[in-house]
């Protein structure tokens, strides 16, 4: 059994009782305003389109005869490129025309009508991609050494990484992209190591401030261009300088701790006792914490140790200060900051344009057609207008159109091809017979003309067949 879209019995061809049939198409839009009262014409068999005209001039300077008066509204007189023998047929259809103003297809406006056809004036672009960072005050040390990574829309993954008063050391996650240092010249992008630097006891608004000055200064690997914006104190917006999303939400340091080296941050909260920088500790069980800076009972002890805590208190193995074991009650272990993070702006233009109603697979560009399934979507900037009527219900021929296929050189002018009158039929304001109706503005109207091009007298004497 043959489907929709198989070719029949003969392969795909067409047979003609034409002697040398030639199918002429071409489209125009409808605009009053231009001389010849149409503009935009396409079509490799047809040299001019004229229909009635607004433009000031006369007949004879803009070389329009429909333009003489309003009586010629709803005609269109069609000239081919070149002569032929004989019209067989043809067919022809109006493309609505546009209406309103442009409309905005992003969620905040959410002004399109659920169901009803629009068509794209503007593809327009998808939003920057935004996070948001939450930072947490430092706690006697407690963010040193530690790093969350940022991803920006270049392919850049920044580890920004914490040295508080001289104490912290970068993390080792890989090597960097060659050159990556602060300032790092374009075209290199990947793992770059960002050291930010901070005050014991820093507040979270303090560090938040900070790390604006270090986020909206990285780089993308792009000459002249930064990888973000950013704003905040307690909470910072970062939004990338790409109207893309960025690569993921910023994840914060890893929390595992190797049991056998390198030392990694481990915070003790102490519930009795004391330790001097630079002793060494042990949760009897082989893992080593070198304390960070002197602490009392009841405070954060910092450390650089190595392994997860096991139990609930330390003991003293080496260096100066108290030798008195010390409780705790819990332990952090790991490069994690304890920041939050979120990701507040993700979506793509095309995303953006296939949630209104796009069909996949298309590129939205302007032209397109589609009906909304929603009233908006994300935060594109693309636009698209309502669709109105082009008041036509047929176009007819005016005419027999064989008399004027042939014209013959007059004058010392050459051949200037075949002429066709056509007019428009629309609604009428009463009754039921449709009356001559000028398309409205914007319509796209068009046109094909089936034509036999064999032993046309003009024809046959230029080779033009």
């Amino acid at each position: 059994m043959a489907t929709g879209n198989q070719l029949g019995n003969n392969g795909g061809r067409m047979y003609s009782f034409g002697a040398q049939p030639v199918l002429i198409d071409c489209s125009v839009v409808v605009n009053k305003a231009n001389t010849s009262g149409t503009a935009s014409v396409k079509g490799a068999g047809v040299q001019k389109v004229f229909m009635y005209s607004t433009a000031g001039g006369s007949a004879t300077a803009i070389g329009n005869p429909l333009t003489v008066s309003a009586q010629s509204q709803g005609y269109a007189l069609i000239q081919l490129n070149s002569n032929y023998n004989r019209y067989l047929g043809g067919f022809s259809g109006a493309v609505s025309p546009l209406t309103g103003g442009n409309v905005n297809i992003d969620a905040t406006d959410a002004a399109l009508t659920i169901g009803k056809p629009y068509v794209i004036t503007s593809a327009g672009h998808g939003p920057a991609g935004t996070v948001t960072i939450a930072p947490v005050a430092d706690v006697s040390g407690s963010l040193a050494g530690k790093y969350f990574m940022l991803y920006d829309s270049y392919g850049n993954n920044f580890c920004i990484w914490f040295n508080v008063s001289g104490v912290g050391m970068q993390p080792l996650l890989g090597p960097p992209a060659i050159g990556a240092v602060n300032g790092q010249p374009a075209g290199v992008r990947g793992l770059k190591y960002v050291q930010q630097t901070i005050a014991t006891n820093a507040s979270a608004a303090t560090i938040g401030a900070a790390l604006v000055l270090t986020i909206q200064n990285l780089d993308s690997g792009v000459q002249g261009v930064k990888s973000f914006t950013a704003s905040g104190t307690t909470t910072v917006t970062v939004v990338s300088t790409a109207f893309l999303p960025v690569a993921g939400i910023p994840q914060d340091g890893s929390t595992v701790v190797p049991a056998i080296g390198p030392a990694i941050p481990v915070i003790f909260t102490i519930a009795s006792g004391s330790a001097t920088a630079g002793s060494v500790w042990t949760d009897g069980s082989g893992h080593l914490y070198t304390v960070t800076t002197t602490v009392s009972s009841g405070t954060t002890l910092v450390t650089s140790g190595i392994g997860q805590p096991v139990g609930s208190s330390l003991t003293f193995v080496s260096g100066a200060g108290s030798t008195t074991a010390l409780s705790f009650s819990s332990a952090a272990a790991g490069y994690a900051t304890g920041f939050s993070f979120a990701l507040t702006v993700s979506d793509t233009n095309l995303a953006d344009w296939n949630a209104v109603g796009l069909p996949r697979g298309l590129t939205p560009t302007a032209g397109q057609s589609f009906v909304a399934t929603a009233t908006g979507a994300g935060g594109s900037t693309g636009t698209v207008k309502a669709v109105g009527v082009s008041g036509i219900l047929s176009v007819e021929v005016v005419g027999d159109p064989n008399l004027s296929f042939a014209p013959m050189p007059q004058g010392g002018s050459p051949n200037v091809g075949a002429w066709l009158l056509v007019q428009f039929m629309g609604l009428p304001s009463s009754g039921q017979t449709p009356v001559l109706t000028q398309p409205a503005d914007g319509s796209v109207i068009g046109f094909s003309f089936y034509v036999d091009a064999r032993l046309s007298p003009s024809n046959v004497s230029t080779g033009a067949i």
